[in-house]
């Protein structure tokens, strides 16, 4: 199945049908998401989280709020399988929430059909006008599931047509040129990447998948951490780490800055960074992890960001990583598999979705400019329903500044 990103390499989604018409959503492929404590969610430095990226929502035809009215809904007059229940459900998130009923129908993915139990909002904040996606597909673990219903991948398994209860993800960089964003379920994609994968365990049978990390460095120099983990998320943009961490880190990139929790470094600089996972070292490409201009000068904001999301010695590993490996995640064997890219592949999907979503926090809020910018392009895309991933619109986003938490 296809996997579309926002031209912006800060989300990535893919198209999903629902029920016995087929109604296409577009849905955000998230592994780990966090909800914030209703009570403290605009407190960033008092984060608190929860867990809840096994659950999926799209939104409801009931739903008359602003951002509903901008992307695609789904309701029982769209098919002949829908069931509603009288299960309320209520998800809040670091920009946003939503709130509405569980409800019943098939849902089709990756040519997988299957009968899931999912949420259908009829309420969302104004926060999701800008965000395109028409709802998230839960892919984290159990564990993490709130909606006391079975998952995406539970339902997958019940239905017995996968030779392993797993899914395997690569994220395109748009830089590249290449439509070649994939999730596979059943087994590895082997056209993906070169050699073998190497695997490493959750560090707990807990919600995240989280994994051991032996060490971070650039340019070949380490910075000899020890004791640290990362939760692997799609739904996260960037790299988070404690301060400390990233100030470390950041001190090893000639003519590095700090700037509170966020860091500077040259927009010319093509230094790898390096994460050691299982004694194999995987690379961060310099395309990646350089942000925007800062101001008119010669600094770019960095995609790695100086944020504690969990404890000192927990990091959180999205995108900006995972656009540099192949990843699968192993539900049976509780383990997470990485390999090096084929970097000659150039393999093209198709794809039905827009060509834009939204930037994602722990996912980060985005500035202003820059919703006004996924607006315009969603507007293009909801003019144009024959507009797909591959014949997307380029543009130039405004100028945004500095990405804050």
């Amino acid at each position: 199945m296809a996997i579309d990103e926002d031209a912006l390499d800060l989300s990535y989604f893919s198209a999903v049908k629902i029920g016995s018409s087929g109604k296409i959503m577009y849905m955000l492929i998230d592994t780990g998401k966090l909800l914030a404590d209703a009570s403290r969610k605009n407190d960033l430095n008092n984060y608190n989280s929860e867990l809840g990226a096994a659950n999926t929502w799209i939104m409801g035809s009931n739903c008359t709020t602003k951002a509903c009215a901008s992307h695609n809904t789904f309701g029982n007059a769209d098919s002949s399988t829908f069931r509603a229940t009288q299960t309320p459900f209520n998800l809040t998130y670091g920009t946003g929430s939503v709130s509405g009923v569980i409800v019943n129908d098939t849902m089709q993915v990756a040519g997988i059909t299957i009968l899931l139990s999912f949420g259908l909002a009829s309420n969302t904040s104004s926060d999701f006008s800008a965000y395109p996606m028409d709802g998230i597909l839960g892919l984290g673990r159990p564990q993490s599931n709130d909606m006391d219903v079975p998952t995406v991948m539970e339902a997958v398994e019940s239905a017995k047509v996968l030779q392993a209860n797993l899914f395997g993800v690569n994220l395109q960089r748009n830089s590249d040129g290449n439509a070649n964003g994939e999730l596979n379920f059943g087994a590895p994609d082997t056209k993906r990447f070169i050699g073998n994968l190497s695997y490493s365990d959750t560090v707990s049978d807990g919600p995240l998948w989280e994994i051991a990390i032996e060490d971070i460095g650039v340019n070949g120099v380490s910075c000899n951490f020890t004791g640290k983990s990362a939760i692997v998320d799609t739904g996260t943009s960037f790299v988070l780490m404690p301060p400390a961490d990233a100030q470390l880190l950041h001190a090893q990139i000639p003519q590095s800055q700090q700037d509170g929790d966020v860091f500077n470094v040259p927009c010319t600089s093509t230094l790898p960074i390096h994460i050691t996972v299982m004694g194999v070292s995987y690379n961060i490409s310099s395309k990646d992890y350089l942000g925007s201009r800062v101001g008119n000068g010669d600094l770019c904001s960095s995609n790695i960001i100086g944020r504690q999301t969990f404890g000192p010695n927990q990091w959180l590993l999205g995108d900006v990583f995972l656009k540099n490996v192949y990843t699968v995640f192993d539900f049976d064997n509780s383990r997470l598999g990485f390999g090096i890219k084929a970097t000659a592949s150039t393999t093209q999907l198709s794809s039905n979705g827009p060509g834009s979503t939204t930037s994602t926090y722990l996912r980060l809020h985005p500035p202003l400019k820059f919703l006004q910018a996924q607006q315009l392009r969603l507007r293009q895309v909801r003019q144009d329903p024959n507009m797909t991933g591959l014949q997307k619109p380029q543009y130039m986003c405004p100028e945004s500044g500095r990405v804050r938490l």
